[in-house]
């Protein structure tokens, strides 16, 4: 009776801790940002009819001709060879991950060995070449 009781206790303890630390890490993929780290603000993961949005092809920020999106393969945020893009396997100055409220969420790129680079970020830097490479 005892061994359950103190079971049950820290079963309890263990679901209120995780119901109390999950809020702060969770975000939704359109609350970020994508910064480069010059500072220039590179879009959003918002709907395709958001103007800041990466997935608006006609907007600043997700057409495939723009100076300031990293769809532009021929750009220095969207080339495969440039040190601030995602996209190249050896950038050390890859664009970084932000919520509103300026919290970090991870360096955005494929170099899964770069400073600050998390599981998630390092998945989305791959998705995000897919795509990139499919328009």
């Amino acid at each position: 009776m005892i061994l359950k009781k103190s079971f049950l206790r820290a079963f309890v303890g263990i679901v209120v801790l995780v119901f109390l630390i999950s809020p702060i890490y969770a975000v939704s993929l359109s609350e970020l940002r994508i910064i480069a780290s010059d500072g220039t603000f590179l879009g959003t993961f918002e709907n395709e009819y958001s103007q800041n949005s990466i997935y608006n092809i006609y907007g600043k920020y997700g057409s495939k001709y723009s100076s300031n999106c990293i769809l532009n393969k021929y750009d220095k945020y969207g080339d495969d060879y440039s040190n601030t893009s995602p996209f190249n396997k050896y950038a050390t100055a890859a664009p970084c991950l932000y919520d509103r409220q300026g919290n970090f969420y991870g360096t955005l790129t494929i170099n899964r060995y770069a400073t600050g680079v998390t599981q998630y970020s390092y998945n989305l830097a791959i998705q995000l070449k897919v795509y990139r490479d499919s328009l």
